[in-house]
């Protein structure tokens, strides 16, 4: 039995959920931050002992990603996601953002199309623009399931007709998808990589959270499909989400194509954001071959924080809807039938319930109006967060 209840004081250790916050330092005791997308748990315990082992032999040198840590990866592919990548396919980098920023750069050029699928993770669109490539938003379509629940479907439709246009290069593809929680089915992902192979447009696909599947659909990694579509894609995978790792910097990128991941290389090395750094090494090597019994729980843990969410906002609220939740820690709920205006939904969260959202409104388009919860918390941290948001709603007009 793993602990997933005990709370570490993050304050002053330069945490980004701690710091980069709308509170100032003396308020923020009586905040609770739901925001930024790592843990409130401890690592496993048999990667503290890794680390502290590494720390105690005294030699941080440089790292390759040699045979041996590929063997870990490798192995941990074929058992969680059910293919096997060879070695050279694998461009170790320094996270996954550096990796889109890579793709980005290598396969496009200022003024080329970017396709995102909104409302998704907010630096799809802010690494496009920085580096003066034109967003193409496909959004993703938004009904309402027989449940009450919000379903998102993919516009195919939309797809072909961004893929077509003659300065689209690249699509940036989040699967499963943050912020909505979908795990895209093996049908939707062929259809994405056809359409993509069809015109020419490389898929990147972002599956961060690929092993943080909380409902009965498995993952369909895009290396899963058939050589010709998989050629024509680039694959970014880390540990940092499964195990709360991004602070250690390491993705592992799988490209099938000589000439892309030629290209992808050099770019990286001109970016100096290739890896794994000492510490990455170890620690995925130690995740992927120990700590697959730490997941399993977690799973579970999640699943419990999730019911013990959507139980009491619903009860609480009823006119609120949320995202089927397929995947990841992130629960994406609708708020649009009490607040017109998301500066005044962020203004409440903030200000009256005390807690710190990633807001949907950063999301994108069809984002406004929502709230992204991190579940990924002790359920006593999660609980009281839930009964700030309820107690601060019973003063406000916007739930009369």
């Amino acid at each position: 039995m793993y602990d997933f209840e005990t709370l570490i004081d993050r304050r002053g250790t330069g945490a980004s959920k701690w710091v980069h916050n709308p509170f100032t330092e003396g308020e923020l005791e009586d905040i609770v931050p739901l925001s930024v997308a790592d843990m409130e748990f401890t690592a496993p315990p048999e990667l503290r002992r890794c680390l502290t082992d590494l720390a105690q032999n005294g030699v941080f040198g440089y790292q390759n990603a040699d045979e041996d840590y590929f063997k870990s990866v490798q192995g941990w592919f074929e058992r969680r996601q059910g293919y096997t990548p060879e070695f050279e396919w694998l461009v170790p980098a320094q996270g996954v953002v550096q990796a889109l920023v890579g793709c980005i750069r290598t396969f496009s050029m200022p003024g080329d199309g970017v396709i995102i699928q909104e409302p998704v993770y907010y630096p799809f669109r802010y690494y496009t623009e920085l580096h003066h490539r034109m967003v193409v938003n496909n959004p993703l379509v938004e009904s309402v399931a027989e449940d009450g629940r919000l379903h998102y479907d993919i516009d195919f439709d939309g797809l072909e007709e961004a893929c077509a246009r003659p300065d689209t290069r690249i699509l940036l593809f989040c699967n499963p998808h943050n912020p909505v929680g979908r795990v895209w089915t093996a049908d939707e992902v062929r259809r994405v990589a056809e359409i993509c192979e069809r015109h020419g447009v490389l898929l990147v696909s972002d599956e961060i959270h690929g092993d943080l599947i909380l409902g009965e659909r498995p993952l369909t990694s895009v290396m899963t499909l058939p050589d010709e579509l998989r050629r024509n894609a680039v694959v970014c995978t880390a540990p940092s989400k499964t195990f709360n790792l991004a602070g250690l910097m390491n993705s592992n990128v799988w490209i099938v194509d000589d000439r892309l991941r030629e290209r992808f290389n050099t770019e990286m090395g001109y970016l100096v954001i290739n890896g794994p750094t000492n510490f990455a090494r170890f620690a995925t090597m130690c995740v992927y071959d120990e700590c697959e019994p730490w997941l399993e729980e977690l799973l579970e843990y999640l699943k419990g924080n999730y019911d013990l969410l959507i139980g009491r906002l619903s009860e609480a609220f009823p006119k609120m809807r949320w995202s089927e939740h397929e995947g990841t820690y992130l629960v994406w709920t609708d708020w649009r039938a009490y607040f017109d205006d998301a500066d005044e939904l962020e203004k409440f969260s903030l200000e009256n319930a005390k807690i710190a959202f990633d807001e949907g409104k950063m999301f994108g388009v069809g984002g406004a109006g929502f709230e992204r919860w991190n579940i990924a918390c002790p359920r006593r941290v999660l609980d009281k967060a839930i009964t700030r948001f309820i107690e601060a709603a019973k003063d406000d007009p916007h739930f009369a």
